[in-house]
């Protein structure tokens, strides 16, 4: 265990040294502030939190025993803190043969209660600043295991799906601007790489937010720093970092010099981070110091009887996330879709195309196959009303019916959302061309699941 003074004064400078992104509670609120809370995993679990435990670390006093907060429970994981501290969410199940449900101890009172109780699995709570909370919610789709996002209130009432496709959603965290960045994998019809999501915390406005290659992709969601950062783990362990300002072209690699891999992270102050590392195979996960600027190899913090992850600060945010409207409306069960140009992509054109590559229009297909063809404008652009939580995905096709690009990954709307996009497979962060699209000068073609229909 590593108390020298080089790990004190970086300590001391993150923690106590006027910590920008945090702002301890005061004393007399909450006797958990200042301290680390994280998950201590048994040995012999491989890589599971079955018979894991929260634990609370004194950062301050790294040699002392940790505490363990959920003694009631045979298996605890995923802590997460609400932004004024005082509430700690978790994933937790009191006996080993049953499901995970979402639960959340209040720090102050020190007391424990329930927020689901559902048949299936619920894990990886994210607290929102309205007092809601989003979680991961076990599914299937087409006998395919996956992971739906939900949202309910403290006591589990008003419980609101709010992602729709077939994919592993889950690792959910709440940014400062008051959006939801998420890990997501589609597994039907086939499993792909996973990506990092993000969307308002209401469901609507899903989009990619970071895309890796086919030989390293997100392993984990992502975690904001106060710094603009958004830091994550990708595939073999390495720890890498984007600006959120430009997610999809900023990727830094921060531990391709280091031996060893990374778990978890938790960004602190300035560059500095907790994270969950080991340098080789044979040694457990610990509670490290990694400073993203420098790069040097992590130093000890605290190192448990099982491998240490998922570290969180038990403080107040400096500033409260935003809590963004919603035009949601359960009693209007559609929604509108516009493109602007379905030739405008980031993406090449298929191989094997012998005809136009030029699409002129486009195929809608939802789970249960091809809904519809529909004819774009001399533009390029559509506009569709479509039934709302349906997951669909779009592909472009030229006059030979030779699909140009696509299919898309599968997209959704909520009920009475409204979502444009500059074109099929677009950067997100373009803006669009600054004039009227010509499908919109008409009402919009309607397309609803239950119904195949090509319109020209």
């Amino acid at each position: 265990m590593n108390s020298s003074g080089r790990w004190f004064n970086l300590l001391r400078m993150t923690v106590y040294a006027g910590v920008a992104s945090v702002l301890f509670l005061s004393c007399n609120s909450n006797s958990y502030e200042g301290m680390v809370v994280a998950v201590e995993l048994q040995e012999s679990s491989q890589g599971s939190y079955e018979g894991a435990q929260l634990i609370s670390i004194d950062i301050k006093n790294p040699e002392k025993p940790a505490k363990v907060l959920s003694s009631d429970f045979k298996s605890a994981a995923a802590p997460a803190l609400s932004h004024d501290g005082r509430y700690l969410y978790f994933q937790g199940k009191k006996e080993g043969d049953q499901t995970w449900q979402i639960w959340v101890t209040d720090l102050q009172k020190g007391a424990t209660s329930r927020v689901t109780n559902l048949p299936e699995n619920c894990i990886q709570p994210a607290p929102l600043p309205d007092g809601t909370v989003v979680f991961s919610r076990e599914g299937t789709v087409k006998e395919k295991l996956v992971f739906d996002l939900h949202r309910c209130q403290m006591d589990g009432t008003e419980l609101t799906q709010i992602t729709y496709n077939p994919a592993f959603n889950i690792h959910a965290t709440v940014l400062q601007e008051g959006r939801v960045v998420y890990f997501s994998s589609q597994q039907y019809p086939e499993a792909k790489e996973p990506v990092l999501m993000v969307m308002r915390p209401d469901g609507t406005k899903s989009e990619i937010y970071y895309r890796g290659t086919e030989e390293s992709f997100p392993a984990g969601g992502g975690v904001e720093s106060a710094e603009g950062y958004i830091y994550f783990i990708e595939t073999g362990g390495q720890l890498s970092r984007v600006l959120h300002k430009r997610p999809l072209h900023t990727q830094e690699s921060l531990s391709e010099s280091l031996p060893g891999e990374f778990l978890s992270v938790y960004p602190m102050e300035g560059s500095n981070n907790l994270v969950s590392y080991r340098s080789s195979d044979s040694e457990p996960y610990a509670l490290h110091t990694f400073d993203a600027d420098t790069k040097e190899t992590p130093l000890m913090l605290y190192q448990g009887s099982g491998p240490i992850t998922d570290p969180i600060l038990v403080a107040v945010l400096e500033k409260r996330p935003m809590i963004l409207p919603s035009p949601v409306d359960p009693n209007k069960p559609t929604a509108l879709l516009m493109s602007q140009n379905i030739n405008h992509s980031m993406n090449p054109v298929n191989q094997g195309i012998t005809g136009d590559t030029v699409a002129d229009r486009i195929r809608v297909s939802s789970l249960d196959g091809e809904l519809a063809v529909v004819e774009v404008k001399a533009d390029g652009s559509f506009y569709l009303k479509l039934d709302a939580e349906t997951p669909l995905r779009i592909e472009t096709l030229n006059s030979q019916g030779e699909t140009v690009r696509g299919p898309s990954d599968w997209i959704y709307l909520r009920a009475n959302e409204r979502r444009a996009c500059v074109g099929c497979h677009a950067d997100p962060e373009l803006a669009p061309v600054n004039t009227q699209p010509l499908a919109v000068k008409e009402d919009p073609v309607v397309l609803h699941a239950k119904m195949k229909k090509t319109s020209n």
